[in-house]
């Protein structure tokens, strides 16, 4: 079932505390694939408020691609009513995952703007984070935001506001973004060198060439083979040109963070990249995502060919600091 591949996806995005809740600023997340919907609830929620919204998505029923799922509005004035805010319907452009690029959303990644830490964590009191999924039983965990800047037949769909754009209402930002699992190997013919971090020599000519999107600690621990690593990346006039990296590894998979300097957009450098650096782990279930409105990393799934396994649908108070996803 490819709602399993999202709750798998939605616990490798966000470090989940023991009872599978959200760390925030998010106070809701819904997952929705063609074959039911999940979610993790905010650790802030009061334990019935998070009941009624767990209650609320198992009896959703599944949005089409790009259109947030109906019960989403109900879960948002039900938070609204427990914090004593309501409020109309605004819309604004949607979010961004990676150094400086988009992807479906979570908390503060690798380089200041990649996409989760930990396992989604099941199991225990009904208002933990392990939503039953859509028609069926609770959803269990398996073995993070990309890009620069989708999902199977056979389901009734509700319909819901504008694709590509972000709402707001009852006090909540509204966001979302399309999810994708790899199948490595990935076929891509590289337009350029790719360099990869099982390759050590490289470390001592790429550490002065930090890109300004990434802190100097930062870079030195990429470079270092920690935090960020495994990466891929290619160098051109002298300069990083575009990098994949682990934006997320955790035990039940990894999420794939991307970044490409603006000169060098548009060669195919980002699939070059992401495709280098699925193949630096093996056996690990990886995961890319972005949002809705970031085309261009959607475009880099489809040179890719991965599997567009759903969507991640966020409710973020207003006033609240963003997850840099």
């Amino acid at each position: 079932m490819t709602v399993d591949l999202l709750r798998v996806e939605l616990g490798v995005i966000w470090r989940l505390d023991g009872r599978g809740r959200l760390p925030g600023p998010e106070e809701l997340v819904i997952g929705v694939a063609a074959d039911g919907m999940t979610a993790a609830i905010g650790a802030d929620v009061p334990d019935p408020v998070a009941t009624e919204l767990l209650d609320l998505v198992s009896q959703g029923v599944p949005s089409a691609p790009g259109q947030p799922p109906d019960v989403l509005a109900q879960c948002a004035a039900l938070l609204g009513g427990e914090r004593g805010v309501s409020g109309g319907l605004t819309v604004s452009r949607g979010l961004s995952v990676s150094k400086g690029q988009a992807v479906g959303g979570g908390p503060p990644m690798l380089g200041r703007a990649t996409v989760s830490e930990g396992p989604p964590v099941l199991g225990g009191p009904p208002v933990s984070g392990g939503l039953p999924v859509s028609g069926g039983p609770p959803v269990s965990g398996g073995p993070p935001v990309c890009g620069e800047q989708a999902v199977s037949a056979g389901q009734a769909v509700s319909r819901g506001p504008a694709v590509g754009e972000q709402a707001a209402f009852e006090g909540h930002a509204v966001s979302g973004g399309p999810c994708y699992l790899m199948r490595p190997p990935l076929r891509f013919e590289a337009p350029a060198n790719v360099i990869r971090s099982d390759d050590p020599s490289h470390a001592t000519r790429l550490r002065p060439l930090r890109p300004a999107t990434w802190d100097p600690e930062e870079w030195d621990e990429l470079l270092a083979g920690g935090a960020g690593a495994p990466w891929a990346m290619i160098v051109e006039d002298g300069q990083v040109a575009a990098i994949c990296h682990s934006a997320r590894l955790t035990p039940d998979g990894a999420e794939a963070g991307t970044w490409t300097s603006p000169a060098f957009r548009g060669r195919g450098y980002a699939a070059a990249t992401t495709a280098a650096w699925a193949g630096l782990l093996p056996g690990v279930r990886l995961f890319y995502s972005t949002s809705a409105d970031n085309h261009s990393s959607q475009r880099v799934a489809g040179r890719l060919g991965l599997d567009a396994i759903g969507w991640l649908w966020k409710l973020t108070p207003h006033g609240s600091t963003a997850s840099r996803t």
